[in-house]
C-alpha cells in the first residue's frame, strides 16, 4: 500500500476518533436502547467529522495570532508553494485532536443533560433504560424491587441492560442496598457493593428521587 494511502487512512481515522469518544460519553451516563451497528457507526462518524472540523477551524484561526500554529493563509493563500514548518502541522494537529475530543465529551455530556432534563421519553424497544436511567438534579433513583418470591430488595439505581430477550435483562443496584423476606420480615443491611437482579425474576420495581442524607453521601 503506497504511503499517501496510509496517511490518508490514519488521517480520517484521527478525524473520525472524537466520535468515538461522543459515542462513549453517551453510553456511560445516558441508558439506551440497542441500536444496529450501522446506526452507531453512522452517529460516531458524524459526531467525528462535525468536531474534527470544528476544531480545525478554531486552530486555524489561532494560527493567524500564534506563530507555531498553521495559519489559513498558509494553506489556501501560499503562492509561493512552500510548505509551513513540520513542527508547526505537527503541533497544529495534535491541538486540533485535543480541541475535537474536549468538543465530543462537551457534545455528548449536553446531550446526556438535555435526555435527563426531558420529563417523556418516547423509546423503540424497553422502557426499562429510559425510565430507570433518567435523573433527577443529578441523582438516581432510589428503588425497591418487588420479587416473585415476596422478597423485597432496595437499593440505588447503577445500572440495567436492555437486551432482546428479556431473559438476558438485569437490573443492577449499588449501596446502601437493603433487603427483607415476605411479609413483615425486618429489613437487613446487605454488605456488597452492588447487587444483580434478573429482570425474569422481578414482580414490580417502585421508585423514589428522595434519598436520605446517607444515600446522598453514596450519590
Amino acid at each position: 500500500m503506497p504511503p499517501g494511502t496510509i496517511t490518508g487512512i490514519v488521517f480520517v481515522l484521527a478525524a473520525l476518533s472524537p466520535g468515538l469518544v461522543y459515542h462513549r460519553v453517551i453510553a456511560q451516563f445516558l441508558a439506551r436502547d440497542n441500536r444496529s451497528t450501522v446506526v452507531e457507526l453512522v452517529e460516531m462518524a458524524t459526531a467525528g467529522a462535525v468536531t474534527s472540523v470544528v476544531a480545525s477551524v478554531v486552530v486555524l484561526g489561532l494560527g493567524e495570532f500564534i506563530p507555531p500554529l498553521v495559519s489559513l493563509d498558509e494553506l489556501a493563500w501560499n503562492r509561493s508553494g512552500d510548505w509551513p514548518r513540520p513542527w508547526s502541522v505537527v503541533a497544529s494537529a495534535l491541538l486540533v485532536l485535543f480541541v475535537s475530543f474536549g468538543l465530543a465529551v462537551l457534545a455528548g455530556w449536553m446531550w446526556v443533560r438535555r435526555a435527563g432534563r426531558l420529563p417523556t421519553r418516547i423509546k423503540q424497544g424497553s422502557a426499562w433504560a429510559g425510565v430507570l436511567g433518567a435523573k433527577r438534579d443529578g441523582k438516581p433513583a432510589f428503588l425497591a424491587v418487588e420479587l416473585d418470591d415476596g422478597r423485597l430488595i432496595e437499593g440505588v439505581f447503577r445500572s440495567v441492560s436492555v437486551a432482546e430477550d428479556p431473559a438476558r435483562d438485569a437490573l443492577v443496584l449499588r449501596p446502601p442496598i437493603l433487603s427483607s423476606g415476605p411479609g413483615d420480615s425486618p429489613r437487613t443491611a446487605v454488605n456488597e457493593d452492588f447487587v444483580f437482579i434478573p429482570r425474569s425474576i422481578i414482580k414490580a420495581v417502585h421508585g423514589s428521587y428522595r434519598l436520605t442524607k446517607r444515600q446522598d453521601k453514596d450519590t
